[in-house]
């Protein structure tokens, strides 16, 4: 049975991975050429998604439902992602207009469509993302050793890696101190999967990716950005910094934060 699970994980983590990195890409760069205007070429970003999800439900069906729940005794529980989908939403929004973004002079017809083609992929998006580089990792690694301090680490700093290695060919990357994205991806991706393990779902990661993405592509992008919406408002910068570095840092730890209060308080209330 453990077996079992550790090749059905191995064989969803193959397909998604070929899928999402190499098919999708491939079927995005035939269709280019044919697409015209800003918000299409917006849109033609999430084939791969798109794609790889249809994969996965064709390979998967009921069962790619079922492994976004953590634990058998445990579900999906949509009240603590919106919790964390909103403060953090809220957190790096704010973060953004305090760092002296500007208003886009693009015309606000195309930044309203550009913001429901964000509404509709970006879940789809970050889905894909955290299935493969989180929730296949985990699913993977027996229920009883989770709580080791071993496998804790271990699996934080693999999911870091996997997350950053497809995103070096980000534009940020590239730009004058990419170096500091590399370390941003890589710390973000190992500090979700940990967050996932401490919190006992994936509610965690999904609602900081989500949040993350939408306010890059809605509230304020950035000059060189690879997601290439029309956001309301634009920054300066072309790549992440120590400083952008140390807001995340402080966000996460604000969640963290959160969710124990949250949970001394759901505990004590049991306890009455």
């Amino acid at each position: 049975m453990k077996n079992n699970n550790l090749i059905e994980c191995g064989v969803s983590f193959i397909v998604a991975l070929f899928s999402y990195l190499i098919i999708g890409p491939i079927i995005y760069a035939l269709i280019y050429p044919y697409i015209n205007g800003t918000l299409l070429s917006y849109a033609s970003l999430f084939i791969p998604s798109l794609f790889t999800l249809l994969v996965l439900v064709i390979l998967k069906r009921k069962r790619l439902i079922d492994d976004f729940r953590a634990s058998r005794d445990r579900d999906f529980s949509l009240p603590l992602f919106f919790i964390f989908l909103s403060s953090s939403f809220i957190f790096l929004s704010l973060t953004s207009l305090f760092e002296g973004a500007k208003v886009n002079p693009a015309p606000l017809l195309e930044k309203i469509l550009s913001l429901f083609i964000s509404l509709l992929f970006i879940p789809i998006q970050i889905t894909i993302e955290e299935y493969i580089f989180r929730i296949l990792p985990y699913k993977a690694v027996e229920e009883e050793k989770m709580g080791g301090k071993r496998v804790y680490v271990l699996l934080s700093l693999i999911s870091g890696l996997l997350f950053t290695l497809p995103h070096l060919f980000n534009k940020e990357v590239w730009a004058e101190g990419g170096y500091w994205a590399v370390i941003h991806y890589f710390l973000w991706g190992s500090l979700v999967m940990a967050g996932a393990i401490i919190t006992k779902g994936f509610e965690f990661p999904l609602a900081m990716h989500l949040s993350n993405n939408l306010v890059v592509s809605i509230v304020a992008n950035y000059k060189g950005s690879s997601l290439s919406s029309t956001s309301f408002f634009i920054l300066e910068n072309e790549t992440s910094s120590p400083k952008a570095i140390m807001t995340f840092l402080l966000l996460f730890a604000l969640e963290f934060i959160f969710f124990y209060t949250l949970k001394r308080r759901r505990h004590s209330e049991c306890q009455e």
